[in-house]
This record gives structure tokens, C-alpha cells and sequence, in this order.
């Protein structure tokens, strides 16, 4: 795992203006006061590129998965539906061809070492029906909290869905784990920033774009284990979730990802040590 003194020398854009993370030893304090020690911080927008942002922390997958139940189709994810795309990073599902399988696109962190953080995303969601786009973090079917959007809803671009897995019971919606949020007012079409806050007690989910914000809490099934984090654009044609598959390229629109967390690799004792050492300057805001 990257070692602390890899970690502070990403660079961070706080308030437009960019800062050196060895300014950050201190960590990354956040809006409602916790202060982080670690950030991954990818910004798709930048002069070298998408990609070149994507192979400095992320891995690209290329796995099948095999669908059963309801599902019309399997999922491929490909490396070419991760891509330059309008001078961010696009993740595609591509048309349906009728082979068998769809192809998707995701990325998952180098790291799976992650507990607890804040992390946001700027992005546009995709238009083009029968798919879901996830922004999560996950270790296993249980130790999962996501953020997902699907582009068959008639009010997509202001639906979605954030879920603390399991986010059923005996097969039906948990309400206390599992909640579909509406926000008035809300183009998702445009780019705003989505984010959640993993606590020990809770996940905070919110957005903030199109002159308006929300924010919803959930208790139940908050994670406990180190985690990776993943984006994804799939569809596997289940009529009860993803719909489509879609009969054209549905491409999800990524500018930046912003990941401040504490992990398993970094100590209390050792970052505190790495502040001290840096004069216990104040921590970065973010």
C-alpha cells in the first residue's frame, strides 16, 4: 500500500486555487469538521488526460459477470468503455448488439485499504435509457454503500438511489437502508457533485449542483471493513432494476473524483507523528 508520505504528495484543488498536498500532513478537513489523513485525488479534467488520471490510482476491469434470475443479458466490462471523453472520463455501456452480453465500464481503486472518509464526485449522469451508473464503495455484498442512477426512470436526471447494503428484506426494499430520493429542481444532466460521508454510525449522502442541494442519512448496514471504490456504467436488461439493455452508447461524463479518507495502512500514531514533523500546520480544507 502507498506509504503516507506518497499519499501527501497528490496534488488537491481547494476553492479553485490549486495546493500542493505536502501543504496537507496535516490531513484534509471537511465541511462538517472531520479531518481525514489520506486523499486520492483525480482530476479527469487535467492536461495529461483521463487516462492518465485513471492509471494513477485506479484499476481498469475487464471481468466478466454472468447474470442469472431476471436479467436479459451478462455483463463484460471493457477497457475501451473507459475513455477520453469531452475532456473528462467517459464510462460507457455500448449499444446492445444482441451477443449475449453488454458491454460496461469500471474502475476500482488501487486501494482497498479505505475506512471511513468523505468522497465526491463531479460528474454528468448518462441520458440514453437501460442503464445504472454507481459511484460506491465495496469490499463484499454486505460492506457496500452506493450511490446509483438509472437512466431508465422517466425523471432521471433528478432521481436517485442510495443504498447501505443489504438494501432489502426477504426481498423487499429495507426503508431503513435503502432510500430512492427525488430532488426538485435537480439536472443531474448537468455536472454537480455528488458525495457521501462514511461514519462509524452513519452514511451522509448528498448533492450539490443546478442551484440546489439535498442530503439524506442512513443508520442501518453502515460498513465496517476496509474498502476499495468503484464507478461503473452497466446494464444486464433486468426488467425490475437496469432495464434496457440500451440501444445506443450510454456514457457516463466523470470531471473529478475526490476521495479523502483514513485508512488500515495509515496509523492515528504515524500521521500524527507526520504533522508534528511538518510543524502541525492546519489541515487542508476541503
Amino acid at each position: 500500500m502507498p506509504s503516507l508520505a506518497l499519499s501527501v504528495l497528490v496534488a488537491l484543488v481547494v476553492s479553485g486555487l490549486q495546493v500542493s498536498a505536502q501543504n496537507c500532513a496535516c490531513g484534509y478537513k471537511d465541511s462538517s469538521g472531520h479531518v481525514w489523513r489520506e486523499a486520492i485525488v483525480s482530476t479527469f479534467t487535467q492536461s495529461s488526460g483521463a487516462l492518465a488520471a485513471v492509471n494513477q490510482d485506479w484499476i481498469v476491469a475487464t471481468d466478466f459477470e454472468g447474470q442469472d434470475g431476471t436479467a436479459t443479458a451478462n455483463i463484460q466490462y471493457v477497457s475501451a468503455n473507459v475513455f477520453q471523453y469531452q475532456d473528462a472520463l467517459g464510462l460507457k455501456a455500448s449499444a446492445y448488439t444482441g451477443g449475449g452480453s453488454v458491454d460496461c465500464a469500471e474502475i476500482f481503486t488501487k486501494r482497498s485499504d479505505i475506512l471511513y472518509g468523505s468522497f465526491r464526485m463531479r460528474a454528468q449522469v448518462p441520458s440514453v435509457p437501460g442503464v445504472v451508473f454507481g459511484f460506491f464503495t465495496y469490499i463484499s455484498d454486505t460492506q457496500e454503500q452506493d450511490i446509483e442512477f438509472l437512466s431508465s426512470d422517466a425523471d432521471y436526471y433528478q432521481r436517485l438511489y442510495y443504498t447501505n447494503q443489504p438494501g432489502l428484506i426477504n426481498g423487499d426494499t429495507d426503508p431503513n437502508a435503502a432510500k430512492e430520493v427525488v430532488v426538485p429542481g435537480a439536472d443531474f444532466t448537468t455536472f454537480g457533485v455528488h458525495r457521501f460521508d462514511w461514519l462509524p454510525s452513519q452514511t451522509v449522502y448528498s448533492y450539490d449542483g443546478s442551484g440546489v442541494t439535498s442530503q439524506t442519512v442512513i443508520t442501518k448496514n453502515v460498513p465496517t471493513t476496509p474498502s476499495e471504490f468503484v464507478l461503473n456504467v452497466w446494464s444486464n436488461g433486468d426488467p425490475q432494476f437496469s432495464r434496457g439493455p440500451p440501444t445506443a452508447d450510454s456514457i457516463a461524463t466523470v470531471q473529478s473524483v475526490n476521495l479523502y479518507f483514513n485508512s488500515t495502512s495509515v496509523s492515528a500514531a504515524s500521521f500524527n507523528s507526520a504533522c508534528s514533523a511538518a510543524g502541525n500546520i492546519a489541515p487542508c480544507s476541503v
